[in-house]
């Protein structure tokens, strides 16, 4: 790496100060230079105090309604190099028995274990500044366009979301709701929710269905996963729509009550005791069947429903190797290009019995 004396510009006047300042300049950004792209050194340390600026705010951009690193856990284990990651599962063979003093044969116990394997794709996309921006950037003081980064940012995002919840069968890559065939995410239990009374044979919130039976819904789905896994595995996170969820939050749970729906049922479950546990997301809008056998929909042209987990590290985690990086800056026909990438692996199912779907809401 090369050394170079830059003076001090004062931000008000943008006159030199008098002073200066000993700066590093980066191989890349002294590659540059040396190749003529740039016009010299103080034109390539301007440009690295640009990049090293823009790109440090990109980190700092928050895309909320992008909920899927909010849902689950994230682990960044195994490295930019590994292609595949494999995780093994184990359980307990045998039982005891009743024996004579004398036995000779004893029952055995032993273990069984399974390896599941998920591969590790590369996700990138770039931007570029052309040299006109460069130079119009260091006459007039402005600095170069951030919306460009945080675009590329948002874009990488929403890739990782969309592969979180519906994973790509093509790669193999696995979510929540999708992913290849036979992955841990087809084995979830799936239920259609329980009839309104009535005869209408109805199952859609806010039609047929009385408050008190959307509560009844949703206790049964909570107590439904707590008994089928033996207690092993409690509700703490219960998904679905942002339409399903303002309907909980603003539907007064009978025409004499100030309490809604949500509030009633917060209070009297023994496990989702908090509205933020509730998550609304986006991408859940008509994707569940009307059947509980029906392939997801990603387009959201089908039925509501919500989904119950008992979420954590433990049991369902996304798999990034490698967070999403800035490589160095590259020099093509009359711009600068900055290529940007990142290595994921998908959701990481591990126990998909710690999930189960509640559909045609």
């Amino acid at each position: 790496m090369k050394t170079v004396s830059v003076a001090i510009i004062d931000e008000a006047t943008r006159m030199p100060t008098g002073e200066v300042e000993d700066v590093v300049m980066t191989d890349a950004i002294e590659a540059l230079v040396n190749q003529g792209a740039l016009m010299g050194d103080d034109a390539g340390i301007f440009f690295q105090r640009q990049l090293e600026y823009i790109q440090a705010q990109s980190y700092d951009v928050l895309y909320p309604e992008l909920m899927a690193r909010e849902v689950f856990a994230l682990n960044t284990e195994g490295g930019e190099g590994i292609n595949s990651i494999t995780y093994r599962s184990y359980d307990k063979r045998g039982e005891a028995a009743i024996i004579a003093g004398k036995a000779t044969d004893m029952p055995r116990g032993d273990i069984d274990g399974k390896e599941y394997t998920i591969q590790v794709r590369t996700l990138g996309i770039a931007y570029g500044y052309s040299r006109q921006e460069l130079a119009a950037s260091r006459l007039t003081g402005m600095p170069l366009e951030q919306r460009k980064v945080d675009a590329t940012r948002r874009a990488y995002e929403e890739l990782v979301n969309q592969l979180s919840w519906f994973g790509d069968a093509s790669h193999d890559i696995g979510g929540l709701f999708g992913g290849p065939v036979a992955g841990p995410w087809s084995t979830v239990t799936r239920n259609v929710v329980a009839a309104a009374a009535g005869g209408t044979n109805s199952t859609v919130w806010g039609v047929d269905k009385t408050p008190d039976e959307v509560i009844r819904d949703l206790t049964a789905a909570c107590a439904k996963l707590y008994v089928d896994t033996k207690k092993i595995f409690r509700a703490d996170t219960i998904l679905m729509s942002v339409e399903k969820k303002q309907y909980l939050m603003n539907t007064p749970r009978s025409i004499h009550s100030d309490v809604s729906i949500m509030d009633w049922f917060l209070k009297n479950n023994m496990f989702i005791k908090s509205a933020e546990q509730i998550k609304d997301i986006n991408e859940l809008a008509g994707i569940y069947s009307t059947n509980g056998t029906d392939a997801f929909d990603p387009t959201g042209g089908s039925a509501n429903g919500f989904t119950v987990m008992a979420a954590g590290l433990d049991n369902m985690r996304l798999r990034e190797p490698f967070p999403y990086v800035h490589l160095p800056v590259q020099y093509k026909g009359l711009e600068f290009e900055v290529n940007t990438y990142g290595r994921f692996a998908g959701l990481e199912l591990v126990r998909p019995g710690a999930v189960q779907h509640f559909e045609n809401i």
